[in-house]
């Protein structure tokens, strides 16, 4: 799916958080896709305080490894899942 017209293209909001640090690229990616992760998150640990861990884990890896996305490999919707699902499976500190 595009993004409506004068909307950024998530490949490019990533471009932005790794070479400008955006961070209004960040929080524009997590609320066109939050929710999406949210439920995966959710329906991998059945609660909703560990989900919001998870994406929030997955989030801030985003930021962390924005640099080495490789939009040729995938969309950015399937990487932030793939983060999400990674952050899902990490035990939870105690």
């Amino acid at each position: 799916m595009s993004p409506s017209p004068g909307l950024l293209p998530d490949a490019l909001l990533v471009q932005r958080m790794a070479a400008l640090s955006d961070r209004a690229a960040l929080l524009e990616l997590d609320a066109r896709h939050g929710m999406t992760l949210y439920a995966l998150a959710y329906g991998l640990l059945f609660d909703g305080e560990a989900a919001d861990v998870a994406v929030a884990a997955a989030l801030r890896e985003a930021w962390r490894s924005a640099a080495a996305f490789e939009a040729q490999s995938g969309s950015v919707i399937a990487w932030l899942a793939y983060l999400t699902r990674r952050a899902a499976q990490r035990p939870l500190a105690a």
